[in-house]
């Protein structure tokens, strides 16, 4: 088969994998087949919990990416993150403490009528923080910003994987969020390269210059730990410091 009808051939079955993807994200929803877990996220200066990040787990031991990236496909995204982000603040009243849960939320979801959203808050037992994915593109700051408007400032905001690329870059300086998180990739080894070091310090110039907070992602070593502290990033998180475990 040439690649042209191979191509067509695809577009023809792409309506029917859609159908599919809807139907295997319905009843993974119906099933509840999924939990929450939470990671903490610690004060580097006193090692106390000062928040929770809440993740994804899929009964089926599916990547939690790929479970997200097709429903989104599949035009039931918002459907599926509505679903997890009910579990999640459920499962928040068994959290100890008075610390603060993240939960992630694409633009999708932000773009909705926010008192959608906002009702769904209002039953959270702890302060809550958005934290946006790159899972999505924002094409309409406007809307977003308004949104945010309305839920803060009960509601903060954190944005993911800075330093990545280009668009959480672009989003730290277009909603003015509350938290920025380092990327992994700016965290790990940077113990051993003077580069890394200075790109961060960089970053906290920012952030203490701008009234955000920065938390470190992805911290596996004491070394990493150690350098983080000393260039002043005031929280983290990663397995060395605790890993993603069901509320109890």
């Amino acid at each position: 088969a040439t690649w042209l009808t191979m191509l067509e051939s695809a577009e023809q079955r792409r309506p029917t994998v859609q159908a599919a993807d809807r139907r295997a994200v319905g009843r993974v929803i119906d099933q509840g087949a999924f939990h929450p877990v939470f990671q903490p996220i610690v004060d580097l200066g006193d090692g106390r919990h000062v928040g929770y990040e809440a993740l994804t787990r899929f009964h089926d031991g599916t990547n939690p990416e790929r479970w997200f990236d097709d429903a989104a496909q599949a035009g039931v995204g918002v459907d599926l993150e509505l679903a997890t982000l009910t579990a999640a603040i459920s499962a928040a009243h068994q959290l100890p403490g008075d610390a603060y849960v993240s939960v992630n939320v694409t633009p999708a979801l932000l773009g909705r009528p926010v008192s959608e959203l906002g009702s769904l808050l209002d039953d959270a037992p702890c302060p809550i923080v958005l934290e946006i994915t790159e899972r999505e593109a924002i094409d309409d700051y406007d809307l977003i910003r308004h949104q945010l408007g309305t839920l803060r400032p009960s509601v903060r905001l954190s944005i993911d994987d800075a330093g990545a690329g280009f668009a959480s870059l672009r989003h730290v300086l277009m909603l003015e969020p509350d938290f920025v998180k380092l990327d992994r990739s700016w965290v790990s080894g940077i113990d051993g390269e003077p580069a890394k070091q200075a790109m961060v310090a960089g970053l906290v110039h920012f952030a203490e210059a701008t009234g955000c907070a920065l938390i470190a992602e992805g911290v596996e070593t004491e070394g990493e730990q150690d350098v983080l502290a000393r260039l002043r990033v005031p929280f983290a998180q990663g397995f060395l410091l605790g890993l993603p475990e069901r509320a109890s």
